[in-house]
């Protein structure tokens, strides 16, 4: 791989860009910024970031909601090379980890490599040159001989097709996409939804709202977050003595992976445990008795994303706040028509109803070898190998691709090990060629996740996102965090088919 450019920041126009860039890597999350900053490490310069937005930080960018915060201690929900002895809390708050994000930008000299506003429409694989061209939503076009697409699943809003949504009168916004221009204080507000998002933003405008109508469809296990602040003492102590800080980081690792990871297979003696004491839990912190059994799961704990608050039951006993489990039946002008009749009328609706994962996997027009279609690639679901690449789509890599999502661990961790295994995959590329991954690699890869994932918590009865309407699990992986690692320590060579320019054209 080549290792020099021109360094200028700007998006070259087609016609000015008849040399490609090495790589093409695109967003600014943790997993863009990651794959710069190690790009940077190995004295490859020649490569641009692309950003749909005009800020830094992906999800945390995106996710500007009251309350928002991230559900992984703050000490692991960073990169291991650059610890931040001054988080404030043990779960840090959006801003913070968006603050951190930029402040790795800037340290590591990335700002000259990012264009924003530059959302990537579609990639068309040339055979003939062994490049990737590159289509940007207002009609620039790039090449470049790697892809590294580091757009993350959660900043794509789905909201669910009520009856009747268009006609309400009021203001209407999801949270990933808050408008902090609507005035809440005093306002009759519904939130559509109970989960992830929800559970953070009710506690929030539940302290000045007039009324807050939560409509839930599926109730949650949602445990105690036990969040705090850290001292300046702490603080302190974890600046000045680096390894005391990486102990700690270590000892998150280590929990997650011994105490939570088990409750991800199926009949877990383990999640059982778990389960009955988030339910007495839940029992213990709302005062309503009915409203108490309306909140109680049905299903396995893990089924469905385990849910951390420290508030939200509280908020919950709060006068001004009405829990509705009856469901929708449609949205009309004044507010929101429930199963029962009722029409709860209200100023503002607050869908918190999740994001659009398998949308977002085909947002780009793809075609890679003799043509094929992403679309028509992954028309049963998404798969990949390792992750991080898909046979037929030569040099273009994934950094939280399909089967890499966690519960139970940090995706940062995650992005790191991607990040080095993709990096080592491109150093053994031919210079000017290209590598594709076996298809009947990425076959026997698959099965091996299926078989596993048979046996998890995931298959074992609920409805989530995790899982295709086919029955398909395309999000998570089934091992812990200590066996990701050692699966990407060492790429399986044997894997791969590697092409030399001089005879990429020969290959069908």
């Amino acid at each position: 791989m080549k290792t020099a450019g021109n360094g200028h920041a700007n998006l070259p126009r087609a016609e000015a860009a008849a040399e490609p860039l090495d790589v093409l890597v695109i967003g600014t999350g943790f997993s863009g910024v990651c794959a710069g900053i190690k790009l940077l490490e190995q004295g490859i310069n020649n490569f641009r970031i692309f950003e749909k937005s005009h800020g830094i930080g992906g999800t945390w960018y995106d996710n500007i909601y009251p309350g928002a915060a991230c559900d992984v201690p703050s000490h692991f929900y960073c990169f291991s090379f650059e610890p931040n002895p001054n988080w404030t809390r043990v779960y840090s708050p959006q801003p913070e980890i968006q603050k951190y994000i930029e402040h790795c930008v800037d340290k590591y000299g990335l700002r000259p490599y990012i264009v924003h506003g530059a959302r990537v429409v579609e990639l068309r694989f040339d055979e003939d040159s062994a490049v990737w061209d590159v289509v940007v939503e207002d009609g620039r076009r790039v090449r470049a001989r790697h892809v590294i697409n580091g757009s993350g699943g959660l900043h794509r809003p789905s909201i669910p097709e009520f009856a009747g949504r268009d006609t309400f009168r009021g203001a209407a916004m999801h949270t990933a996409r808050w408008d902090h221009s609507v005035e809440l204080h005093g306002k009759r507000i519904a939130v559509v939804g109970s989960a992830a998002s929800a559970i953070q933003v009710i506690p929030e405008i539940a302290k000045t709202a007039k009324q807050v109508i939560v409509c839930q469809r599926t109730p949650n296990y949602i445990a105690p977050r036990n969040d705090r602040a850290y001292t300046d003492t702490e603080k302190r102590r974890f600046a000045r003595w680096p390894w005391l800080q990486r102990l700690y980081r270590w000892s998150i690792y280590k929990r997650m992976d011994m105490f939570l990871f088990p409750i991800t297979k199926k009949d877990s003696r383990m999640g059982h445990r778990l389960g009955k004491r988030v339910k007495e839990h839940i029992r213990a912190s709302v005062k309503d008795p009915d409203l108490s059994s309306h909140l109680m799961p049905d299903y396995a704990m893990g089924c469905k994303r385990i849910l951390l608050s420290d508030d939200l039951f509280e908020t919950f006993n709060r006068d001004n706040v009405h829990v509705e489990t009856s469901g929708i039946e449609r949205i009309e002008p004044d507010g929101v028509r429930t199963a029962d009749g009722t029409l709860h009328e209200v100023d503002i609706i607050v869908y918190a109803t999740g994001f659009d994962v398998p949308g977002h996997q085909l947002s780009i027009r793809m075609r890679g070898l003799n043509g094929a279609s992403l679309e028509d690639e992954w028309a049963d679901g998404a798969e990949a190998y390792m992750g991080s690449c898909i046979a037929g789509f030569p040099n273009y890599w994934m950094v939280t691709g399909p089967n890499t999502g966690v519960g139970t661990t940090s995706v940062v961790f995650m992005v790191e090990q991607m990040i080095d295994y993709i990096l080592r995959m491109m150093r053994a590329t031919p210079a000017g060629g290209y590598v594709t991954v076996k298809r009947a690699a990425q076959d026997r890869y698959n099965a091996e996740l299926r078989t596993l994932l048979a046996e998890s918590v995931w298959a074992s009865g609920c409805k989530s996102w995790y899982i295709t309407d086919g029955g398909k699990i395309t999000t998570l992986y089934p091992k812990n965090a200590h066996s990701f690692k050692k699966q990407l320590a060492h790429a399986k060579l044997d894997d791969y088919e590697f092409v030399a320019p001089a005879i990429a054209d020969k290959v069908a």
